[in-house]
């Protein structure tokens, strides 16, 4: 059994136009785009972006001075006391800003919108990422048919070469009627897998936001596994570089913010004032009084104490939170690299000197079974051998792709 040239994933492209009969390579580029296009439509990304901008309206509504206050009051007496006196009082009072106190609530809006936006690229890369793993899918989809449709082929050929051989009076005619079971059991298995396909072609079309039915052409793998990276350097990355761990730094800011929020509410209030007295029948002011008001915190400084004390202990938990999400995000970036290595290795193993032998030992086989040397089973067993070894070496190549999607949705590159 000869062993089939593996698709090609180079692809040649004219005018930006994929030239017909090639299929489309799920290359970094390709990849890049798939993830671009997600993020751009998915409800999950989109969602993430509209509260990052709700975070930035928050900072911009942090203001350095509270709302005077206006008051109005009039005067029961008689007309002499009324003239003398004033019979009309107006006053203002004007709040004064607590020292720090702006400087610490705009630090805390500022983290906040930071928070915001980092989760919303975390939304964006797992958006992006579904996306990719549906393509990676679809691309071993694609993949499968195409070996199905080559096993098929090599079936229709043996099939011949049995109805040949039971030509003989000699000859039994099973292996005929065995080899056209087995050819009608391969079509049916090489259905199910185009069905199989136009289901991961609905999936990526709504990972990327498209209509159900937007066809897709045929996706090709990788020849050979990517690079592996490195675990030690990719979870240095992860303080860098990691989203979710990047947010929960900028929400620790905000609870550091929140602590001297607490610390300068404790301190006394100042109000200016000012007063005016008017005589209503002639409007002469009578008088005008200005003033200064502060309200005394210290009865109350065990209840400031313990929201300044609560602040703090907030502020130490969100700092082992952070350290606990990198232990987490380091766990599953470790699996992810030892996941896409493993995965390399098999994939490099099967499609050199175990491909090689099984191919041989096919090839080998199928020339003793025409000379009658060899039972059908034999042939059967080492096609089927052969078959599963180049479809596990395209699954592996489709796996360490996942795996790095995986790993890139942990440690983007930025």
């Amino acid at each position: 059994m000869k062993l089939p040239p593996i698709i090609v994933s180079g692809l040649v492209v004219a005018g930006g136009l994929l030239l017909a009969g090639e299929p489309l390579s799920i290359d970094a580029p390709f990849l890049s785009s798939l993830r671009a296009e997600a993020a751009s439509n998915h409800p999950s990304a989109l969602a993430g972006i509209d509260r990052a901008k709700a975070a930035a309206n928050e900072s911009r509504s942090v203001r350095l001075w509270n709302d005077p206050m206006l008051g109005l009051g009039f005067m029961s007496a008689s007309r002499m006391m009324r003239a003398d006196d004033g019979d009309i009082m107006i006053g203002i009072e004007q709040p004064l800003p607590k020292p720090g106190m702006l400087a610490a609530e705009s630090a805390r809006a500022i983290a906040i919108q930071r928070a915001e936006l980092e989760k919303a690229a975390a939304s964006g890369n797992e958006a992006g990422a579904r996306a990719a793993r549906a393509a990676i899918e679809l691309a071993l989809a694609d993949e499968s048919i195409a070996l199905q449709e080559e096993q098929i082929r090599w079936l229709e050929k043996m099939a011949e070469n049995a109805r040949q051989l039971a030509v003989n009076p000699a000859a039994s005619v099973t292996d005929a009627l065995r080899m056209e079971t087995e050819l009608e059991r391969e079509r049916q298995m090489l259905e199910a897998a185009r069905r199989s396909r136009a289901g991961y072609s609905g999936i990526l079309n709504l990972a990327l936001g498209r209509s159900l039915e937007k066809s897709w052409p045929t996706l090709s793998l990788p020849l050979r596994p990517l690079p592996v990276p490195v675990a030690h350097a990719e979870v240095a990355r992860i303080p860098h570089v990691n989203p979710e761990v990047r947010a929960m730094k900028e929400m620790a800011s905000a609870a550091s913010a929140e602590t001297r929020i607490a610390d300068r509410d404790r301190l006394p209030e100042f109000t200016l004032g000012a007063d005016a007295q008017l005589f209503s029948g002639t409007g002469d002011i009578k008088s005008t009084t200005i003033g200064l008001k502060l309200t005394l915190p210290w009865f109350n400084d065990r209840s400031y104490q313990a929201r300044i004390d609560a602040a703090s202990s907030r502020e130490a938990a969100a700092h082992r939170d952070i350290e606990a999400m990198q232990i987490e995000v380091a766990a599953m970036v470790v699996a992810s690299c030892a996941d896409a290595a493993n995965s390399a290795s098999q994939a490099r193993a099967l499609g050199a000197e175990i491909l090689t032998k099984a191919a041989k030992a096919a090839d080998s086989t199928e020339a003793a079974w025409i000379s009658s040397k060899a039972p059908l089973n034999d042939l059967l067993d080492s096609a089927r051998i052969l078959f599963s070894i180049r479809l596990e070496q395209r699954r592996m190549i489709a796996r360490q792709l996942a795996a790095l999607e995986d790993l890139n949705v942990l440690v983007p590159t930025r």
